[in-house]
């Protein structure tokens, strides 16, 4: 089979690495793997040649992503404009005749969605889509539970968070992008919607893509060869925390939503303890001096050495439709203390951690104490095991490449 995929990252983030580990194990078996995306771990405005000959294609140039972003927080619009970069896009695939498409997160200024999928609908081409996240089904939001909004079980109205994706200055044109995305994705006819944990799926089967040919949950899947205990005393050595409780948190940008203040609050009640948070921040942020900021990585390597070195993660972030971290320190053998809320319950197995009923800070702050007093060895095993059960990336990529199978097995007429 000859697959490409469209995400809006590639090597970098959690998507970025998904993409990747998809793209090198389709190669293993012996299929053909392209990539489309609009940003990497390094610029590529000047190596769009070469990323070709890699069987990669850069969407668009950063000019057309600023106007995008522009033209997204004036209008209230995602994923409307960049046409010329979405033709040149359709191009490439004229070009390479793929025989499916998988879609991953568009959501980031760089490609007209509608564009796309009414080319894909009237060719008949086979589309995955991956619900790394709540987008695709909702007007605009990628996650809606705190909000407490279900009205794109019927029909986007009126958004309870200008502050949404997109950010909005001005207009709230949620209920233009749920009409269009219903439409566009009504006139696939080979569609398959993957949501990456059973809460996302469920909500799924709740929404406008009830109807697709085919909906499964296929969980976000973890390298074992890198994410397993490993050495790390250096790093508690080169911070000064050898004898000390290890509480660590990693998230691409510290804000409200990951739950920054709450670590903040946590450390005060915990003076004994070392809060690890590992991701960009704000310099202007003040910290308790038992808080310590690390450089956001997206070395795997790196990664599971934090992981080791920790005593437990944790993760106060209220929504997430898996949680990919989580299940990177369950394999390094840490704890993991959670909310109880969306995907997160599912991430936890049977003494691998805690999730917290009522996402206080004071559920937080007891359930850090017992993993301290029980300590990080009575957990390891445990997490080492749940995580090899449910995440194994050789059993969950075979089950895409089942679902792409399923997809060219079946026959349509054209709507």
């Amino acid at each position: 089979m000859k697959i490409l995929q469209i995400n809006e990252v590639y090597k970098i983030l959690s998507t970025g690495r998904t993409t990747m580990e998809l793209e090198e194990f389709l190669t293993e078996k012996g299929h053909t793997s392209l990539v489309a995306y609009a940003y990497r771990e390094m610029p590529v405005h000047r190596q769009k040649k070469a990323e070709r000959r890699k069987g990669h294609y850069v969407i668009g140039v950063k000019a057309d992503r600023k106007i995008h972003a522009l033209c997204s927080r004036i209008t209230g619009l995602q994923g409307y404009f960049s046409s010329s970069a979405t033709h040149g896009l359709i191009r490439y695939i004229k070009e390479q005749k793929p025989d499916v498409i998988h879609l991953h997160n568009v959501h980031g200024n760089f490609l007209n969605l509608s564009l796309l999928l009414s080319y894909l609908g009237k060719k008949d081409i086979p589309l995955v889509i991956t619900l790394h996240d709540c987008w695709f089904y909702t007007g605009r939001c990628t996650h809606y539970t705190v909000n407490r909004c279900y009205q794109w079980r019927e029909g986007c109205m009126k958004c309870p968070n200008n502050r949404n994706t997109p950010i909005s200055w001005f207009f709230d044109r949620c209920s233009k992008m749920w009409r269009d995305k219903k439409r566009d994705f009504e006139g696939i006819n080979r569609l398959a919607v993957i949501g990456v944990s059973d809460w996302i799926t469920k909500q799924a089967k709740c929404s406008f893509l009830k109807d697709a040919f085919l909906i499964k949950r296929i969980y976000n899947w973890i390298d074992f060869e890198v994410f397993r205990p490993v050495e790390a005393e250096d790093i508690r050595t080169s911070l000064h925390i050898e004898d000390k409780f290890v509480i660590l948190s990693v998230a691409a940008l510290w804000c409200r939503e990951k739950g920054l203040q709450g670590f903040i609050k946590l450390a005060k009640k915990l003076p004994d303890c070392i809060f690890l948070l590992a991701g960009g921040m704000d310099r202007k942020v003040s910290l308790p001096s038992n808080i310590i900021k690390v450089s956001p990585t997206d070395n795997s390597a790196t990664l599971a050495r934090l992981y080791s070195a920790a005593d437990v993660y944790v993760s106060l972030s209220r929504e997430e439709s898996f949680g990919k971290t989580i299940v990177e320190a369950l394999a390094c053998g840490t704890p993991v203390v959670t909310c109880s809320t969306t995907a997160l319950p599912e991430l936890v197995g049977n003494n691998c951690g805690y999730t917290v009923a009522d996402n206080s800070l004071k559920g937080f702050f007891r359930s850090i104490l017992m993993v301290k007093r029980k300590g990080k060895g009575y957990f390891s095993k445990n997490c080492i095991r749940y995580a090899s059960m449910h995440f194994s990336k050789e059993a969950c990529v075979k089950e895409y490449i089942e679902v792409y199978e399923k997809l060219l097995a079946i026959k349509t007429d054209t709507k």
